[in-house]
């Protein structure tokens, strides 16, 4: 323990008399150190014991004198106050002593025969033992999270020990758990100032550490990975700041997780090849294949009741959101994930996943497929697609993640939407994507469509000119053999690209066509989903020719 007042009066030896005993005498001393000039306030510490002579006050000295010198020290830090009797005054001077009392600071009263050394030897005798203890005490705190981590709880036991070695609780954030959640002992969420600087932490993607004061203690903030690579922030909530030691231990943990998570990834990384494969058989319906190979590894497929969800990564940190979601399904029966062309496939039992905290968390559009099975996941995945599609096309928090359900709740269009209607859209609308431009011309047809076939607002959405637009649709026209100076050729061009999913930025997912084929769903993030726009009716816009 540190050296007090408290226990440096009880040294007999020294013999040494605390005038004021209702002062605090249990505060913590920095350090010992003497002096006796007029201003000594530059040259203490914070925590400092001042020993004096007073030779800096002149016999007059009045009770103003004495208050400014105090005053000076104390702000400084000095906590406590010796004053050597027998050397320029017989005993301490009362004004000192009230001065000092009057800021709660103590005064010891330092006899003739004790040299100030000898109270300065003993203070820097309890810190040396102090830090010796500290010592000891770090290299068992480090051997027990050596011990831990070479066992079979993994890291959430070294967490858990730290947490015991350190009297607090330690807790994970990771860029796999929503705020708040996280891995180790008793959680460190529920503070919102912790969430919010855990989050702050994770959008700076550098290394970094902070603290923050909660309602019970500190809580020590640590990154994990490297800069623009972060895989979580180490919390750590105690009852006062860390020490050096204790920071020293801490250090070793977090080089501990840094390897454990890298590790994690590194693994994730190696499988998504074998994973995406996986997924191509099972939604090609080979069921037992996919089973075989993942069982050979240790990885189950959920069995009975599941859905198919579609994610889309946000475009700034893609890679960090995926490895998220493929450390969720890590070691997880009920749950399976693949990373197919930028798309994020999720398998998993109902209920088995909180998708709208999953999108929360990591900036997800989602699409979720009605309740299926194994041997119908090609019809399950074109679902999860269509509302994917659907997800992507808008910026609202609240619509991240789509259900089939709601879509088909949306209108009869959607509720008679089907594989074989995904098929035909994509067969009868094969010569304009065939062209050079086709893609291009699909997404002016939709735009034009959106705006009820009104040239003018939808080329200004287009950027073109209404002449060039009207150029593109006459070609669509052309092509397809189908008027389009009426409802009825307006309203089959827009069934047909809802089916087909087609004019849409990054079209092509994992449909059921498999990962990255064309077909069922084709259409990926962004596509237009039932009900996005419908044609005008009569008089909604004009012919494709010059009015």
């Amino acid at each position: 323990m540190r050296p007090t007042v408290r226990a440096l009066v009880r040294q007999a030896p020294l013999g040494l008399r605390l005038l004021d005993p209702t002062t605090r005498t249990d505060e913590p001393l920095s350090w010992v150190h003497s002096s006796d000039l007029v201003d000594p306030s530059p040259f203490v510490a914070a925590s400092t014991m001042l020993l004096t002579t007073g030779s800096q006050f002149r016999a007059d000295a009045t009770q103003g004198d004495y208050d400014a010198w105090v005053g000076r020290v104390v702000g400084a830090g000095v906590v406590a106050l010796g004053f050597g009797a027998g050397v320029h005054r017989p005993g301490t001077p009362v004004e000192l002593v009230l001065a000092a009392s009057s800021r709660g600071v103590p005064v010891v009263e330092v006899p003739w025969r004790t040299p100030f050394i000898a109270v300065a030897r003993w203070a820097a005798d309890q810190l040396a033992e102090e830090a010796r203890d500290r010592d000891r005490w770090t290299l068992r705190a480090q051997r027990a999270v050596s011990v831990a981590a070479i066992g079979d709880g993994g890291l959430d036991a070294v967490l858990r020990v730290l947490g015991e070695q350190l009297g607090g609780s330690v807790v994970l954030h990771g860029t796999d758990a929503p705020a708040g959640a996280g891995r180790g002992d008793a959680g460190v969420g529920g503070a919102g100032v912790v969430e919010a600087e855990v989050a702050r932490l994770l959008r700076r993607g550098a290394r970094a550490g902070s603290t923050v004061t909660v309602d019970d203690g500190v809580v020590s903030l640590q990154t994990l990975g490297r800069r623009d690579g972060l895989r979580g922030v180490l919390a750590v909530r105690t009852p006062g700041e860390l020490d050096t030691a204790a920071r020293a231990v801490l250090t070793s943990v977090v080089a501990l997780a840094e390897v454990t998570l890298e590790r994690d990834v590194a693994r994730l990384r190696g499988q998504r090849e074998l994973w995406r494969q996986v997924w191509s058989l099972l939604v090609a319906g080979q069921v037992e294949v996919a089973r075989s190979i993942t069982r050979s590894v240790g990885v189950g497929i959920a069995a009975g009741p599941v859905v198919v969800a579609l994610a889309a990564p946000p475009r700034d940190s893609p890679d960090r959101a995926a490895e998220a979601v493929e450390r969720l399904a890590a070691g997880r029966p009920d749950v399976f994930v693949a990373l197919v062309d930028g798309t994020i496939a999720v398998l998993a039992a109902e209920s088995a996943v909180d998708l709208p905290a999953l999108a929360a968390a990591h900036g997800l559009r989602i699409g979720v497929s009605d309740v299926t099975d194994l041997d119908h996941l090609a019809g399950a995945a074109a679902q999860a697609e269509r509302a994917l599609a659907v997800a992507t096309s808008t910026s609202s928090a609240e619509e991240a993640v789509v259900t089939w359900a709601s879509l088909a709740a949306g209108g009869l269009v959607a509720a008679l939407w089907s594989e074989g209607a995904a098929e035909l859209a994509s067969s009868r609308l094969a010569p304009v994507a065939a062209m050079p431009d086709g893609e291009e011309l699909l997404a002016c047809c939709r735009t034009w469509l959106e705006h009820n076939g009104a040239w003018d607002p939808a080329a200004r959405s287009l950027g073109l000119h209404r002449h060039s637009l009207r150029a593109r649709v006459a070609k669509v026209e052309a092509a397809l053999g189908l008027p389009l100076d009426g409802f009825a050729g307006r309203a089959e061009l827009w069934a047909l690209l809802q089916a087909a999913g087609a004019g849409r930025p990054g079209a092509g997912g994992p449909g059921a066509g498999g990962p990255g084929a064309g077909g069922p769903g084709a259409g990926g993030p962004g596509a237009g989903g039932p009900g996005a726009g419908g044609p005008g009716g009569p008089g909604a816009g004009g012919g494709v020719g010059p009015r």
